[in-house]
């Protein structure tokens, strides 16, 4: 069976940095030198390698090249990956402009970005053009930032118009106050939002309200760096990966399309949120190992996920868990993860909401971890935090001049600020109806089956913009 191949898109300065050690890590985990591409001592390279990377040359000599496209409309951050990489990355996929977004989504998507996208396309459809079995597009960005958002959600809807069979995974971190001073993040948030929507087969939120405060209690830092929470991000995307690089006796390879299509159960409801165990101190996690139940149990925890919300107390409309690891502990992990289905509060419409993967192999910096994929109807606190900000913003017209004067009108913002409130709206018609199902069913009633959510209608931005001019 051909093994998928899966392309990484990184977009904009913390999408960059968050890529670049995603890819040093995995670069460990299969055996491949970080900065040079050959093989470690010369063995052969660990697991289902094509997954991620493509081979130059057929001997043990030739190097290893990552399915990977970096992109920024400012340098600094591309030029730092060049300088700290060798020669791992092919150099024409490193693609930066000389001025970035300035913090703004319309720049992004209706100015400097514009002008890369054919660029960025180009790049994608060579590295496309090197797959044996195209398994899904998987594009790191933080929707804050100017090229993040703009740059971001520009790139997506321009992926699935050209390739609208590929699965196409939005790693989006959204932004917090206490890790940036950027006025307008609500404004760029908002307004990516509606592409993600519309475009993306699903999107995994990052959000830095929660990481900060992960970062701070769990690891002990008292001011978390972005470089401390770029390392929990990493932790979630090699153990969601995993899957899909390694398989073997007791692990079967999940591709991205398998994966969202288990996580996914109507389109207009992908967002989804994560959370890993043990978040263990980087520095003490050869020295401290936690036990199979409580890896769970803290999995669960509120206070775990990367998300500033609280699942236990939504509705659990899929999940997936993807052990890697120590095999041993396989019938403890079973029986464990049993028990906790049994306390989730469960979607009951959706009667196969739970899913288990295993990988053997572990990771770098732990024996044994997990990795918990949710789509829970908590995720409307989330984006509702973030469009509470916006209103704040925008019923004072602050900073509006800075997207008035790239092209936009106040008709498109407030369209796209209602297409946010539809996606909260149809997170808390799933909540509802879920809750109601089970009062049915506790009554002894047949359920009906629960109103469809609305579906993700609205008009994008691009559509605003061609019926403008």
């Amino acid at each position: 069976m051909k093994v998928n191949n899966t392309i990484v898109i990184s977009i904009g300065q913390a999408g960059n940095q968050i890529a670049a050690s995603f890819w040093k890590t995995i670069c460990q985990e299969h055996g491949i030198d970080p900065t040079t591409g050959q093989l470690v001592q010369g063995k052969a390279p660990a697991g289902n390698w094509s997954a991620f990377f493509s081979q130059l040359g057929e001997s043990s000599s030739g190097s290893f090249v990552p399915r990977a496209v970096m992109v920024d409309l400012e340098p600094s951050v591309i030029q730092q990956i060049k300088a700290t990489s060798g020669s791992l990355f092919n150099p024409a996929n490193l693609i930066s402009r000389t001025e970035g977004a300035g913090g703004n989504f319309a720049v992004g998507y209706l100015g400097a970005g514009r002008e890369v996208l054919p660029e960025v396309i180009a790049r994608l459809d060579h590295e496309i053009g090197k797959c044996d079995n195209v398994g899904g597009v998987i594009v790191l960005h933080a929707v804050g930032g100017g090229s993040g958002s703009g740059l971001g959600a520009l790139v997506i809807e321009s992926i699935k118009e050209k390739y609208p069979e590929t699965p196409v995974l939005s790693c989006a971190i959204l932004p917090s106050p206490q890790i940036s001073s950027v006025v307008t993040e609500p404004y760029n948030t908002v307004f990516a939002l509606n592409s993600l929507r519309r475009s993306a087969d699903a999107c995994l939120i990052f959000d830095n309200e929660a990481l900060f405060e992960l970062a701070h209690r769990k690891w002990n830092i008292e001011s978390p760096t972005v470089d401390d929470l770029n390392l929990l991000i990493t932790e979630a995307l090699t153990g969601l990966t995993a899957s899909m690089r390694f398989s073997g006796f007791l692990t079967v390879e999940i591709s991205l399309r398998e994966l969202l299509t288990n996580l996914v159960p109507q389109p207009s409801l992908h967002f989804l949120m994560c959370a890993f165990a043990p978040l263990t101190p980087p520095d003490r996690s050869k020295f401290e190992e936690m036990g199979i139940e409580e890896m769970i149990k803290s999995l669960f925890d509120n206070g775990s996920v990367f998300a500033a919300c609280s699942p236990m107390e939504g509705r659990f409309l899929s999940t997936a868990v993807l052990y890697r690891g120590i095999m041993e502990d396989k019938p403890q992990a079973d029986a464990a993860l049993a028990a906790m289905r049994e306390k989730l509060p469960l979607t009951y419409w959706i009667p196969t909401a739970f899913k288990i993967g295993y990988v053997e192999q572990p990771g770098v910096s732990h024996r044994k971890s997990m990795v918990l994929l949710a789509n829970n109807t908590e995720i409307a606190r989330v984006l509702d935090r973030i469009c509470h900000n916006f209103d704040k913003l925008w019923q004072r017209k602050a900073f509006a001049n800075w997207y008035l004067n790239e092209g936009m009108t106040e008709e498109q913002i407030n369209a796209l600020r209602a297409s946010a409130q539809e996606l909260i709206q149809s997170y808390q018609v799933a909540e509802e109806s879920g809750a109601k199902a089970k009062v049915q069913d506790e009554g002894e009633t047949l359920a009906r089956p629960a109103a469809a959510p609305a579906k993700a209608g609205g008009m994008s931005l691009r559509d605003l913009v061609d019926r403008r001019n």
